[in-house]
C-alpha cells in the first residue's frame, strides 16, 4: 500500500509539515542532498493584475517546503521551471514571475537557486519509443519535489504531479508531445514522464483549485487542501478523485499505472488525514467548449471546433487572443461566417465563407485544401499578434486597442470573479 496524506491547509508551514509527516516524511533527503523543487508556474502577464488562484503553485507553500528542507539540513536547493518562452531580447517569463512572486527573495533568504529551463542545458532521454530533451539539473538532482496545483486541464483532464513534469522539457519536445498520431498522442507522451523523471516526493497544492484549467480563464475555488505522498501515481489518483474525476477515466494516469503493473483505482492507496476525498470538493469540470461560450454571449457567425490535444503550448496561450479578439470586436451584427481551425488534425468543413488557419501546423495541413472558400492564415510557431491583427482585418473585423490593452481588459474580466471575496488572497502568491 502507498500512503497519501490529505490534510486541511490551516496554518503556514504547520499544515505542510503535518501532510509530509503523515506521508512518512521526506525520507532519503539529507544535509548533503542536491534538491530540486519543480513548481507549476504556467505563465506570467507582466504589468497586469491576473488571477493566479489555482493557476500557479502558491509562493507561500514553496517557501514552506524550503523551510522544511532547512530542518533536514539541506542547503543545495534549486527551483526549476520552464515557463513558455517570451519574446527575444526580453526577460524570460520565469524571471518576471520570480520577481512578481518574490521567489527571488528565497535566494537572499535561504540561498535557493532559480533555474529557467529554457536557459539551461538539456539531456536527451529515451523512454520506450519516446525521446525527449529534459532539463539536466533535474536529472542530476539527488531528490526531486514535485509541486503541482490541484486543477483540471482541458486537454489532459487533470494537471497534477505527472503532467507537471512537462515543464522540464525544452519547447521542441513539448511540441512533440502534442502529436497528430493519436496512437502516440499527448496522453501517451505524458505517461512516459515518470520513466524520465522520477520525483522523490509529490506535494499537490490545493489551497486554491481550478476547474477548466490550466490558464487564468478557468474558475478558481478556495479549497484549502494539501496532498502529499512519496508515490507520484498514488498522489495523482487521489488528486483526481478529490476533483470529482475517477482516475480510471484519466488516460495518462491509467497508462502510467498500467505500465507499472498498478491498479488504476485506489485499491493500493492508503489515505491518511481527516479529509473524505470523495466529498471534499464539488466536482470540477475540465472540458472547455469555446463554441458554447460564444453562443452564450450571443455571438453569431463564428464556428470554433473544440480544441484537441494536438494544440501545443505556444498556440494554447495564443488562443486567448484569438478568442478575445472575437469578444472585443463583436457588436450588434454577426460575423461573416468564419470557421476557425487550430491544432494539427482539424480539417475544413467546406461549408463556411471564410476559414481562419491559426498557427504553422494548420497552415501546413490545410493551406492548399480545396474545401476552403476563402483562406486566411496566421502563420508562425508561435503565431504572432501582428499576424492576428492582419488576419482579422482581412476578415473585415476591426480590432480595438493593442495587445497590452487586450491583456489588461481580459485579465480584468478574469479577476472580476474574485473581487470582494476575501478568501482569494494575493498574499499567498507573494513572498515578503
Amino acid at each position: 500500500m502507498y500512503d497519501v496524506a490529505v490534510v486541511k491547509y490551516e496554518k503556514p508551514f504547520e499544515s505542510l509539515k503535518k501532510a509530509v509527516d503523515l506521508a512518512g516524511g521526506l525520507g532519503d533527503v539529507s544535509a548533503g542532498s542536491k534538491v530540486v523543487i519543480k513548481p507549476n508556474i504556467t505563465g506570467w502577464y507582466e504589468g497586469v493584475d491576473f488571477p493566479k488562484y489555482g493557476v500557479l503553485t502558491t509562493a507561500r507553500l514553496i517557501e514552506d517546503v524550503v523551510i522544511l528542507l532547512g530542518e533536514y539540513g539541506v542547503k543545495d536547493i534549486t527551483i526549476v521551471e520552464g515557463v513558455t518562452e517570451s519574446e527575444k531580447g526580453s526577460e524570460s517569463l520565469l524571471q518576471l514571475a520570480a520577481k512578481g512572486m518574490g521567489l527571488d527573495i528565497l535566494s537572499e533568504r535561504y540561498g535557493v537557486k532559480i533555474i529557467d529551463v529554457h536557459k539551461a542545458p538539456f539531456t536527451k532521454v529515451t523512454a520506450g519509443n519516446v525521446r525527449l530533451s529534459v532539463n539536466t539539473n533535474i536529472l542530476d538532482a539527488d531528490y526531486v519535489i514535485d509541486m503541482p496545483v490541484l486543477k483540471t486541464h482541458d486537454q489532459a483532464v487533470v494537471s497534477l504531479g505527472i503532467k507537471n513534469l512537462k515543464g522540464v522539457l525544452n519547447m521542441a519536445s513539448r511540441k512533440v508531445c502534442h502529436n497528430a498520431d493519436q496512437s502516440i498522442d499527448l496522453n501517451y507522451h505524458i505517461s512516459k514522464f515518470p520513466e524520465i523523471v522520477s520525483p522523490s516526493f509529490t506535494i499537490i497544492d490545493g489551497i486554491y483549485t481550478l476547474e477548466r484549467g490550466p490558464l487564468p480563464a478557468g474558475r478558481a475555488h478556495r479549497s484549502n487542501i494539501i496532498i502529499a505522498s512519496k508515490d507520484l501515481i498514488s498522489a495523482d489518483k487521489v488528486g483526481a478523485t478529490i476533483l470529482g474525476i475517477d482516475p480510471q477515466t484519466v488516460p495518462h494516469i491509467t497508462l502510467v499505472a498500467t505500465n507499472k503493473g498498478r491498479p488504476t483505482d485506489l485499491r493500493d492507496v492508503n489515505i491518511r488525514g481527516e479529509i473524505d476525498i470523495k466529498t471534499a470538493l464539488k466536482p470540477h469540470g475540465w472540458a472547455i467548449d469555446i463554441q458554447l461560450i460564444l453562443e452564450r454571449r450571443g455571438i453569431q457567425g463564428v464556428t470554433f471546433p473544440r480544441t484537441d490535444s494536438t494544440l501545443c503550448t505556444y498556440c494554447a496561450y495564443f488562443m486567448d487572443y484569438v478568442v478575445w479578439a472575437i469578444l472585443m470586436a463583436s457588436l450588434d451584427k454577426p460575423f461573416d461566417d468564419i470557421e476557425i481551425l487550430t491544432g494539427k488534425i482539424r480539417e475544413p468543413s467546406g461549408a463556411h465563407r471564410h476559414t481562419l488557419l491559426v498557427g504553422q501546423c494548420q497552415v501546413k495541413k490545410n493551406g492548399k485544401n480545396p474545401l476552403i472558400n476563402h483562406r486566411v492564415e496566421i502563420r508562425g510557431c508561435p503565431p504572432s499578434y501582428k499576424g492576428l491583427v492582419e488576419a482579422y482585418t482581412e476578415l473585415g473585423v476591426e480590432l480595438p486597442g493593442n495587445r497590452l490593452a487586450w491583456t489588461k481588459t481580459l485579465t480584468e474580466i478574469y479577476m472580476s470573479r474574485y473581487i470582494d471575496r476575501p478568501e482569494f488572497d494575493e498574499a499567498f502568491f507573494k513572498i515578503r
